[in-house]
């Protein structure tokens, strides 16, 4: 992705235009799950990606972590986390999996579940083993149990912080907002506010916001005009560019997760436009 826009999902809108695929299998292929499974749109060397399934996938393993949000239904998630047999975690709707990079793993749902992922290359096994080392068994293995958060549980513990400004510390933002988990080189954060946040560029790679409530204004420097501006609701994934300045403001109040890189680059001044003043490292 370059630094010429933003990319702006409506998750809500994809998903409606899915239908639950049942009897997911290692071999099933992408031609057999079409109408199931959707590209949503790159993120950071790999892809952003949607879909509805019943049964088990393939054991597969990425060159980074992955992020894998449940919107609705039961997931297992089977991961090899050391020199032991798989273990296996329930991963419910509301819930996110962050899948160490380099670890196998599968998932499966026998009632069927709907998911959102962040993924990138990697290997895969299609065969119905039950552990993936028998099938690869020359591969070095990376260690490490997945880190698995329930977003609606962090969230309900957040109050909404009225009337934040670019000047709001982190200590005025207390209780309004968390670190849920590390993820990549950055972390995974949720946040409730309303008000103005402060102009911010991220250095390592795009961040990743997922609105989960409310409404908010996306303002973002993408090219050598003005700064742009995108209206976003609940169910809207939006992707800000590397490097690319851009802030948020909410008249009635939002709730945002967000996958960001560090370092960050932030603005405490409230100018319509951040490239008329020196910026301060996050």
């Amino acid at each position: 992705m370059d630094n010429s826009k933003a990319t702006i999902i409506d998750l809500n809108a994809e998903l409606a235009k899915l239908t639950m695929f049942r009897g997911l299998t290692p071999q099933t292929n992408r031609a057999e799950r079409q109408g199931s499974a959707t590209l949503l749109g790159p993120y950071r060397n790999g892809i952003l990606f949607a879909g509805k399934s019943a049964g088990t996938s393939h054991w597969e393993d990425h060159t980074e972590d992955e992020l894998v949000h449940v919107l609705d239904g039961t997931k297992i998630l089977d991961i090899v986390c050391d020199d032991g047999p798989p273990k296996s975690f329930e991963v419910h709707a509301g819930m996110i999996a962050i899948v160490s990079k380099g670890a196998w793993h599968r998932f499966s749902s026998a009632e069927g579940g709907t998911s959102w992922s962040a993924t990138l290359p990697g290997d895969h096994i299609e065969q119905d083993v039950d552990d993936p080392r028998t099938a690869q068994s020359q591969k070095v293995i990376a260690g490490g149990t997945p880190n698995i958060i329930d977003l609606n549980a962090e969230l309900a513990k957040l109050t909404m912080f009225r009337g934040r400004t670019p000047q709001s510390t982190m200590a005025d933002r207390k209780g309004s907002s968390a670190r849920l988990a590390s993820y990549r080189d950055g972390g995974l954060s949720g946040t409730k506010f309303d008000g103005k946040g402060d102009w911010e560029a991220h250095l390592a790679g795009e961040e990743l916001i997922h609105v989960l409530e409310g409404a908010a204004t996306l303002e973002i420097v993408c090219d050598d005009g003005p700064p742009r501006s995108f209206a976003l609701r609940a169910g809207i994934i939006a992707v800000n560019p590397q490097g690319a300045w851009h802030r948020f403001q909410s008249s009635e109040g939002v709730t945002l997760m967000a996958a960001t890189p560090f370092p960050s680059e932030v603005i405490e001044l409230d100018v319509e436009d951040p490239r008329t003043v020196a910026h301060k490292p996050a």
